[in-house]
């Protein structure tokens, strides 16, 4: 009897470690799995960020960009481009959107300050890359794509210090390579890119430092770690002012929780964001002194969208699934998207301790509300501008790692369940990958503005058609700028400002072209020489003009 009691514990043990091993083999499969498809994730997005770098509209936002690191302003163009003399596309692009030595640094500095709602780091930075690189529209956009890497490490660093679990870091950074929108901007001339390294960069840097300072480390230490707070702080104001949002939800961060609300938290933290604020002060006092021009030129962020609610559930479906498609309530995809969205964020309440989970939530409701209690109560359409929600779509895009690996590595979990969310992780990707390689081969995408971009490249290519074209107009520069980027370098344009109406040179053209011409320019074609015009592109986009014998 004593026997047969003492066979049967050995046989348990042996059952119990036997189930153990199993459990242990399942997890280091399962996390092995997650570490690999990430990493598959990451290596696809980083292609997909260099893809046709070049070959993509360079729109009337990056033209801005150009224009500004140059030296110029897009009104200092009118005098000396709108003479109705001949110049050639090669030359608009050349003299007034790449750095020269007609333009010092000074220029540049004084054309930033015209637009004190961007901040001038990346303008800075994109003049200094010009300079050294040469200028082409995927130079300039390899900037930002490059940019876009420095995302991924401090992804994985965010990931850490919120859950302590690698594989979330490795999940948030495949979620984050194969994001469509995080795609997009990452090969735009503009500083998204950036300011999504700031966000991450400094909420980073804010926990290692909270963390720090609760340990027994040294004083230098401490020290060194608020230093980085301070100086990502500092990078992140010089990128984007919405900044200021994020480090709003940081600062409620601190002082909403107990255990960070104490004399050797809060000390440091003030005196980080004191820094940063001196560090900053020299933009400040140009924001400052140059409101007027803050207010003109955000005037068009205050007119009202149709479809304002529309927008945000299309906004969200973007940062997964991106086909170019418009908001509609009939949508298929939007209804899966918002409820795994959804419930990614009460998961993450539910199952992670306050400190964690409260970060988020701040992350993502300070610049949510930012955008749209304004919205709602005085009119706008701030909350539909995709770009300005990135704090918020970086906060779902953590909730939703932490949801996948948990649901996933769960091995208490029904073994069907583990593989509908494997599915449906599967299912993000592979949705990111379509959506990237669909995008990668059309000329004009949503976020460069349908209205102003769709016709850029087939008006472009009738005009190469020719054999030695003239394009006559009298459109504003932000209209004419992009066009001269698709143009043979050789083609001639003649500008003339609105009401006047050209000289037509001696010089013997095979085609006339009118650009998006007002009334009054093709009237006045019409009448002086006796022309007949042909609409040749839809909406009048292009005109030809038929002289008489």
């Amino acid at each position: 009897m004593i026997n047969f009691v003492k066979t049967t514990e050995i046989n348990c043990k042996i059952s119990q470690q036997s189930e153990r091993k199993q459990i242990m083999d399942q997890s280091k499969s399962t996390t092995r799995w997650l570490q690999q498809f990430a990493a598959f994730l990451l290596i696809v997005g980083i292609a997909f960020r260099f893809v046709n770098l070049g070959y993509k509209v360079y729109w009337y936002d990056e033209v801005h960009t150009s224009v500004r690191s140059s030296g110029y302003l897009l009104d200092d163009l009118i005098p000396q481009i709108y003479t109705g003399q001949l110049i050639r596309a090669r030359d608009l692009v050349e003299i007034y959107q790449y750095p020269t030595a007609e333009k010092s640094l000074k220029d540049a500095f004084t054309s930033f300050r015209k637009h004190p709602e961007h901040s001038p780091f990346y303008y800075l930075l994109a003049r200094f890359w010009m300079q050294i690189f040469g200028h082409s529209v995927a130079t300039i956009r390899c900037l930002s794509a490059l940019i876009s890497l420095l995302c991924f490490p401090v992804m994985y660093w965010l990931c850490l210090e919120l859950f302590q679990s690698a594989t979330v870091g490795w999940v948030g950074m495949g979620i984050l390579a194969i994001s469509p929108f995080h795609v997009l901007y990452a090969q735009e001339a503009r500083a998204y890119s950036l300011w999504t390294f700031t966000i991450l960069f400094s909420s980073a840097a804010l926990l290692r430092a909270l963390r720090v300072t609760q340990t027994n480390q040294a004083v230098k230490s401490k020290r060194l770690a608020w230093g980085i707070y301070a100086f990502s702080l500092t990078l992140g104001l010089y990128s984007h002012l919405f900044s200021v949002f994020v480090y709003l939800a940081h600062g409620i961060y601190v002082f909403g929780l107990k255990q960070w609300r104490k004399f050797e938290y809060i000390i440091p933290a003030i005196s980080a964001v004191l820094l940063s604020v001196i560090l900053f002060l020299p933009w400040l006092i140009i924001i400052f002194t140059n409101f007027p021009d803050l207010i003109d030129n955000t005037s068009s962020h205050r007119i009202t969208r149709p479809g304002t609610m529309l927008f945000w559930g299309l906004n969200l479906t973007r940062l997964t699934f991106d086909f170019n498609q418009g908001y509609s309530l009939l949508n298929p995809i939007l209804y899966p998207i918002i409820m795994i969205a959804g419930y990614s964020v009460d998961f993450l309440v539910k199952k992670t301790p306050i400190k964690t989970w409260f970060f988020i939530i701040t992350l993502m409701g300070v610049m949510g509300t930012a955008l749209i209690l304004p919205d709602l109560f005085w009119g706008g359409q701030r909350s539909t501008i995709a770009r300005y929600g990135i704090p918020s779509y970086l906060g779902l895009q953590i909730s939703l790692a932490y949801l996948l690996t948990t649901k996933i590595s769960d091995n208490f979990l029904k073994s069907q369940l583990k593989k509908r969310w494997k599915y449906i992780f599967l299912g993000i990707g592979f949705s990111g990958i379509l959506s990237c390689l669909v995008s990668s081969i059309h000329p004009v995408w949503w976020h460069k503005s349908y209205t102003r971009s769709r016709y850029v490249s087939p008006v472009a290519e009738i005009i190469n058609l020719s054999k030695s074209p003239l394009v006559i107009s009298d459109s504003e520069p932000g209209r004419i700028l992009p066009l001269s980027h698709r143009l043979k370098p050789n083609v001639y344009l003649q500008l003339v400002v609105q009401s006047n109406i050209p000289l037509l040179p001696e010089q013997d053209f095979s085609d006339l072209f009118l650009y998006r011409p007002s009334e009054v320019l093709i009237e006045g074609i019409e009448q002086v020489y006796q022309a007949n015009l042909e609409k040749v592109y839809k909406q009048g986009w292009l005109w030809r003009v038929e002289l008489p014998e």
